[in-house]
């Protein structure tokens, strides 16, 4: 039995196990460690949060006319312990606790508990965090981070899972080299950079090029009009534009940059993560973009196209999703910045061309990089696992913060990790 909210001791606590890897209660889980089952019919069970402290849950369980009960819950990394005013200890689960956890299943196979897993974030003497803002009113308990933290790792989160990739050339192409310049009014052949936000509902694909037709304004400067994609050799063909040899070369890695750019779909539920097959497409894609680039640099007309999954990569392109682009010959190094913040510490990423450090922008294009100060300057990435990190932090507006305690095992190993391969400034 729980004998203090601020002072928890949960030895007498009874142990109910997540399913692996989650924190994920279910009703069959539930009933394998209790003798009562779900009525068949109606059963009058009510519950009410009465606070969130200390990292314990308490619940008021009220069923049918009997008194109201306290369900006590404490969310653990692998289990859920349980425990109540009345009847529960280590061994035993009473009605309360039961129907307590039943209900908070709406009639669901189970239930999440994960928005209640906050360790080590309570002070445990005022019972309060300093960290979080709880509200409970008519509506339900809400739990989130004040809004003067970044996003917090916590014990169990998942991290990086590295891809081993072989090294990629960073040779800078030379500036002697003209730009590839179009010398009529007709139509003239361009390049997008056909991209979707990993996060978003659409996000099906890693970027990709494609050529593209287009009219140019009478200076000769800038696309006026964008007629059509091109997606295979005969519509190239048929267009009424004659490729440079530059051009040529960059329109046979385009459509081999195609069969390599499909990932699962429906990642906007979470943060998206490769499997193993889409990682090493992903790093022969990576190879490609980097021959493209020895061509790219020299090409006038090159622009970002938000496709939306592909959903807007059909017939003509619509201006309002396209966004000029110049890709750089530098190439950016990747920094870690570890603040000491007291309590916790917390790891900024930044990136470095020519001494200048950036702030990444919030919104990353696939395999390439764009500061916050000049977003229409884009930057290769070297390697596959800088796209692996930028990914990552991405996620959380490239701030993650650890508290002292945790810093420790997994995330230890991730920063010692990111010391062997990118600078880490302590400040």
């Amino acid at each position: 039995m729980a004998t203090s909210n601020n002072l928890l001791d949960t030895r007498s606590f009874y142990h109910l196990p997540f399913e692996e890897g989650t924190f994920y209660l279910t009703e069959e889980t539930l009933n394998k460690h209790s003798k009562f089952r779900r009525p068949e019919r109606f059963y009058a069970v009510k519950i009410r949060n009465v606070h969130y402290k200390n990292e314990l849950l308490t619940l008021g369980v009220k069923i049918k006319e009997e008194k109201e009960q306290l369900v006590y819950l404490k969310v653990c990394r692998h289990e859920l312990l349980v425990s109540c005013n009345v009847d529960t200890d280590s061994s035993y689960l009473s009605l309360y606790a039961y129907f307590g956890l039943l209900t908070l299943m709406e009639y669901r196979a189970g239930k999440n508990f994960e928005e209640y897993y906050w360790p080590d974030f309570f002070d445990p003497h005022t019972g309060k965090s300093p960290f979080l803002k709880i509200y409970n009113d008519r509506r339900g308990l809400d739990i989130e981070l004040k809004t003067n933290y970044p996003h917090f790792y916590r014990p169990g989160d998942q991290l990086i899972d590295w891809y081993p990739e072989t090294e990629l050339s960073t040779e800078i192409p030379t500036d002697k080299r003209p730009l590839d310049l179009s010398h009529s009014n007709d139509p003239s052949l361009g390049f997008f950079i056909a991209d979707t936000y990993l996060k978003s509902i659409y996000s099906n694909h890693y970027s990709f090029l494609v050529p593209f037709q287009g009219v140019l304004t009478k200076d000769r400067q800038k696309i006026k009009s964008f007629t059509s994609f091109l997606f295979n050799n005969q519509e190239v063909i048929n267009s009424d534009c004659s490729p440079s040899p530059d051009q040529s070369k960059l329109i046979e890695i385009s459509f081999k940059m195609r069969e390599l750019v499909p990932v699962g779909p429906d990642y906007w539920r979470a943060p998206f993560r490769p499997d193993t097959e889409e990682k090493e497409n992903g790093t022969q894609l990576l190879k490609l973009w980097h021959l493209a680039k020895e061509f790219l640099v020299f090409q006038q007309h090159v622009y970002h196209y938000q496709t939306h999954g592909l959903r807007y990569l059909n017939g003509k392109p619509r201006r309002s999703w396209i966004k000029l682009n110049r890709i750089q010959r530098e190439s950016p190094q990747l920094v870690i910045k570890k603040v000491d913040k007291g309590r916790y510490y917390q790891l900024e990423l930044k990136f470095r061309v020519k001494r200048k450090t950036m702030t990444p922008e919030k919104y990353p294009i696939c395999f390439f990089l764009k500061s916050t100060d000049e977003p229409e300057k884009l930057y290769l990435l070297n390697h596959f696992r800088d796209f692996q990190l930028i990914l990552f932090f991405s996620h959380f507006n490239y701030k993650i913060a650890v508290l002292k305690p945790h810093y420790q095992d997994e995330f230890k190993e991730f920063v010692d990790h990111l010391a062997k391969h990118y600078p880490i400034i302590e400040v």
